[in-house]
């Protein structure tokens, strides 16, 4: 039984949150973007496209200076000339071939005003227009979803196909502010879904597996949950983000102390085919997407979510498959494997009574109270890893 009080729990595990992030390298002056070409599937209108992912250097995200976000390390850095970020970033948005897929954002929210004065986000959201795009992405929180700006991004791209990522996390507002330390309130959510959908600007909801200090079983039904309540409040596509541990976050920390282990990809298949299930056809394409599924263990990413070298190629080309064509006929293969006993593992975790998260998380705390004194251990740069 939980000994601490939630509220002392929770401000322990901020506190550590911030002291962690506080030995991250500074994101580099020198460097004012990243990019990632890939494809996707686009909804509407339907069709496999180039997608290229900006992000773009600013001071670092608001909320994460406060300790929020516990599998987050998204970074901070020197504050920024905008004039020059916007004419390093525009430089490359504009070698993007026209009817791409652009996706836009920040180390936190492109709303914000702190991270992104108005000026640059303005300068940025022309730069994009100019390449025509079929679709045009952007994550911001909930709490900047106001209808003068978002109706500013309809002026600039009123011919694109635009989405605004939303981190949802958890539809349990228990988990959200306790194990991902996200004090927004559910109402929130569904207020920016509603002015997002007014406005034909599709709501994403992000939604992690595998929060701090659930156990594979918690982690399981609170992301099924999480999905039924972003569906009931309209969110067009649910995106799962299987948590990876990486430096600098309060994840990862937990990871080094063994009190978090990231969850197994058997664990995504299982979610991604009972969601999908739940509301479309076996070979219907339906609203669920998936990200950071696969990231590379290095400096930044130590521990991703995992499963054997005899299922792992497979497991990652359904993975693949879903992400292209999101239906319960593209995880068939997984269905049918029985070429190691990863899969049976992964059912047992499920089964098993492993407590409550709430004494994991107050171990969790207790254990960075014990070690307080000492330094965090850091062994590279942070990146711009999100999920």
């Amino acid at each position: 039984m939980p000994t601490l009080a939630a509220s002392e729990v929770e401000r322990t595990l901020l506190r550590a949150n911030r002291q962690i992030r506080a030995g991250r390298t500074p994101h580099p002056s020198d460097t004012d973007w990243t990019v990632r070409k890939g494809t996707v599937w686009l909804r509407r209108p339907s069709a496999v496209v180039d997608f290229y992912q900006f992000w773009f250097r600013t001071r670092g995200c608001t909320f994460d200076r406060g300790g929020q976000c516990s599998m987050c390390n998204y970074g901070v850095g020197p504050e920024i000339d905008p004039d020059a970020v916007h004419r390093s970033v525009a430089a490359r948005i504009a070698s993007v071939p026209e009817g791409s897929l652009i996706y836009l954002s920040p180390s936190g929210s492109l709303f914000d005003e702190r991270e992104v004065p108005a000026g640059l986000r303005r300068n940025l959201l022309r730069s994009v227009a100019r390449r025509r795009p079929v679709g045009f992405t952007f994550e911001t929180r909930p709490e900047f979803c106001s209808p003068r700006l978002l109706d500013e991004v309809q002026s600039f791209l009123p011919g694109a196909a635009v989405a605004c990522h939303l981190g949802v996390e958890s539809w349990d507002p228990d988990k959200r502010r306790r194990c991902h330390l996200k004090r927004t309130p559910t109402a929130c959510y569904e207020t920016a879904a509603r002015e997002l959908r007014a406005r034909r600007i599709a709501p994403i909801a992000n939604i992690t597996l595998g929060g701090l200090g659930l156990s594979p079983a918690e982690a399981y039904e609170d992301t099924l949950a999480t999905i039924r309540g972003t569906r009931a409040a309209r969110f067009a596509i649910q995106m799962l983000f299987p948590l990876s541990a990486k430096q600098g976050s309060l994840l990862g920390w937990a990871h080094e102390q063994g009190l978090w282990e990231p969850p197994s990809l058997w664990l995504l298949i299982r979610a991604l085919r009972t969601a999908t299930v739940e509301a479309y056809a076996a070979d219907e394409a339906g609203d669920l997407s998936l990200s950071w599924y696969n990231p590379q263990v290095g400096e930044v990413v130590t521990a991703r979510p995992d499963s054997c070298p005899v299922c792992r190629p497979m497991l990652i080309d359904t993975l693949k498959a879903f992400a292209l064509t999101p239906s319960a006929d593209s995880l068939g293969e997984a269905a049918r494997w029985d070429r190691c006993g990863c899969r049976s593992r992964a059912e047992r975790d499920l089964t098993e009574d492993q407590g409550g998260y709430q004494e994991r998380l107050e171990a969790i705390a207790a254990r960075w109270t014990e070690m307080s004194g000492q330094p965090p251990r850091f062994t590279g740069d942070t990146g711009t890893a999100r999920g």
